[in-house]
């Protein structure tokens, strides 16, 4: 609930599909700076991996680097994201989910 009028974001780098760490870390931030923060900017490799068979094999980048994260558990509504997240789109992308966001939209629940 913003209290001052303010809206209270941070902006992370390359997340490589690792939310349930940047939710963990922003809420110690929130804890250690008492605030409360009302958005996540993502800016870079963000990983948007649904799945494995086609999202994470068409994922650009080496195949080593190619390892399923988390962000399909809020994709499918198994989790939910704790803050608004909006993410800007790096190099290293499930390139087929993105397509299919062209315009923009929701790539799982407030993200």
């Amino acid at each position: 609930k913003m209290v001052d009028g303010l809206v209270r974001a941070i902006q992370v780098g390359c997340t490589h599909g690792e939310l349930d760490c940047i939710y963990q870390n922003t809420r110690k931030l929130e804890k250690s700076q008492h605030v409360k923060i009302d958005l996540i900017l993502c800016c870079g490799d963000f990983e948007a991996c649904r799945n494995q068979q086609t999202d994470l094999d068409a994922l650009s980048g080496p195949k080593k680097y190619h390892i399923f994260k988390d962000f399909y558990k809020y994709y499918n509504g198994e989790k939910i994201a704790p803050y608004l997240t909006v993410f800007v789109g790096g190099n290293h992308e499930a390139i087929i989910h993105n397509k299919e966001l062209y315009y923009g939209g929701w790539a799982g629940i407030i993200i």
